[in-house]
């Protein structure tokens, strides 16, 4: 998702439910990445400052089933200042 109106800076998640690879990057830069092997939340939230002059809270949230996660489809949401942007299936 790009991030931005006069700075803009692009923001990716990549997850891998296999291994359960867990990674953010904002402009090809690794911003966060964890392994989630155990989990018992079902909803986790990634918060991230991005800009330098033109400051935004990125928060990433992915939501997961209770039975079965790693064969089920989780739900990804991106906010920006509270506002959401972007929708996907991991």
């Amino acid at each position: 998702m790009l991030v931005g109106v006069n700075e803009q800076h692009w923001v990716q998640v990549y997850f891998d439910k296999f291994w359960g690879g867990f990674r953010i990057t904002v402009d090809g830069l690794e911003a966060f990445s964890e392994t989630q092997v155990l989990d018992f939340k079902t909803v986790r939230r990634y918060v991230i400052p991005v800009g330098f002059a033109e400051r935004h809270e990125v928060v990433i949230e992915k939501e997961r089933a209770v039975f079965l996660a790693g064969f089920r489809p989780q739900q990804v949401r991106g906010f920006v200042d509270g506002v959401l942007v972007a929708t996907g299936v991991a």
